[in-house]
């Protein structure tokens, strides 16, 4: 049996449907407003952050969703990073990987529930309600269906404190360090949830081992300073005492103890004369101007031939040298040391030859000083750029320690690096390295 509407009916019926319909859509837009207003105060908040949000919405599943403001943060805002969790993981620094897969292995619970017999002898993955609910209905959506491959552990720390500090490659082949802040969340119904906040906490990061280097190196050079002062101020008590309960002892034998007197002292005052350098080098702020290398080795040649202990003959070599843009006068400091024992530590030769190289490599100014001296063991090199450390007695090349534990302090100063590399009586190779200021033309 049919029952045909009137005209006033249908005209009721589609007032009615009109007005929910109307009801429906301003309920949509209520929501969409919401949503908008939502996501505009996530971006606000991330972005006052300076961070950028992540979501595992199945921790049992490879799909990670990655804000374009968190690509952008990681070094990828140009090309983009696909919703994959094994791919973020693959950006990782194989360190701080490990170390979080460890971390990640240590806190996973242990299931203790015996398993099915079906489930001993069935290898397909389970379905549908991983992550689901006590008594919720069984599901199944992309989010949750079973991987082909394992899924590696949650690497992301949740809870009140918890964070992940850790390098991730960026698309210029950086790694920078960044800090991850993760929350589970548990919808009524579907798996749980992994929300999280990344941030980048490098120059954090460069500051600590900055401050780390600066205790560290504080430490040895209060040593220093402890230690190898004591021994010219020793040498003086001793010998001052001496003259003093041997008032009658020959003037020949007083003479020679005020010799060792005045030595101690004048290897003291060159002591402390070097950490005035060392500290004013540590201070001081480079002003980069483009150098004259060549003038300024003609110059430190000359000036270093009439004052230091040398060869019978003496040859210096050199390469042509281009502008070179960096501080003159911190410059000018590690080629006159360099300079200086090249041509002092090849004095026991009788013939002495001193070679300065440069060439121009991987936008680096490469200098270098060889020669054919007493040299050195290679297996102690770093122990020459320590304050106060000497590989030979002060008998054999006077010298107070202080002056290459400056110049690696200035080639720092500078963004350069020293390097040094010998052979016991076969010579010494002293190599700086000078980043090329960018934009500037190196002309010989």
């Amino acid at each position: 049996m049919t029952t045909s509407l009137t005209g006033d009916e249908k005209d009721d019926l589609i007032r009615s449907l009109t007005r929910q319909l109307k009801v429906s859509h301003a309920e949509s837009n209520l929501h969409l407003a919401e949503v908008r207003r939502f996501n505009f105060i996530v971006s606000e908040i991330t972005e006052a952050a300076e961070g950028g949000i992540f979501v595992r919405q199945n921790v049992g599943g490879d799909y990670m969703y990655i804000s374009e403001q968190l690509a952008e943060i990681l070094g990828y805002g140009d090309v983009g990073m696909p919703p994959s969790y094994r791919q973020f993981l693959e950006q990782i620094h194989p360190e701080d990987l490990n170390r979080a897969l460890e971390f990640a292995a240590m806190r996973k619970p242990v299931k203790t529930n015996a398993a099915s017999p079906a489930s001993a002898t069935s290898s397909a993955p389970a379905q549908a309600t991983i992550g689901a609910p006590e008594g919720a209905p069984a599901y199944q959506s992309v989010l949750s269906l079973p991987d082909k491959k394992p899924i590696p552990l949650n690497i992301f720390t949740t809870g009140a404190g918890a964070h992940l500090e850790f390098r991730y490659l960026n698309q210029a082949g950086e790694y920078r360090w960044f800090r991850a802040s993760a929350k589970r969340y548990q919808p009524d119904a579907g798996p749980e949830q992994i929300i999280g906040l990344i941030i980048d906490i490098n120059d954090v990061k460069l500051l600590e081992a900055q401050r780390q280097a600066v205790n560290e190196e504080l430490k040895a050079f209060m040593y220093s300073v402890a230690h190898d002062l004591r021994a010219p101020v020793r040498h003086i008590a001793s010998f001052a005492e001496v003259i003093r309960e041997e008032p009658d002892a020959p003037a020949e034998e007083r003479e020679l103890y005020l010799g060792y007197v005045e030595q101690s002292a004048d290897k003291l005052g060159k002591m402390i004369d070097g950490l005035l350098m060392l500290s004013r080098n540590q201070r001081y702020v480079p002003q980069i101007v483009p150098v004259n290398i060549e003038n300024l080795l003609e110059e430190l040649i000359r000036k270093t031939r009439q004052s230091e202990m040398q060869a019978p003959e003496l040859i210096i070599e050199q390469d042509a040298f281009p502008i070179i843009h960096t501080d003159a006068g911190q410059i000018e400091q590690v080629i006159q040391n360099l300079l200086s024992n090249a041509i002092k530590y090849s004095s026991t030769q009788e013939r002495a030859v001193v070679r300065i190289n440069y060439y121009l490599q991987e936008s680096q100014h490469i200098i270098s000083f060889s020669d054919n001296g007493i040299g050195f063991d290679p297996a102690y090199a770093d122990k020459l750029f320590k304050l106060f450390s000497r590989l030979y007695v002060e008998d054999d090349i006077p010298g107070t320690g202080v002056g290459l534990a400056s110049v690696h302090r200035i080639m720092r100063n500078l963004n350069g690096v020293i390097e040094a590399d010998g052979k016991p009586g076969v010579g010494a190779t002293f190599t700086i390295r000078l980043p090329v200021k960018v934009g500037a033309t190196s002309a010989f």
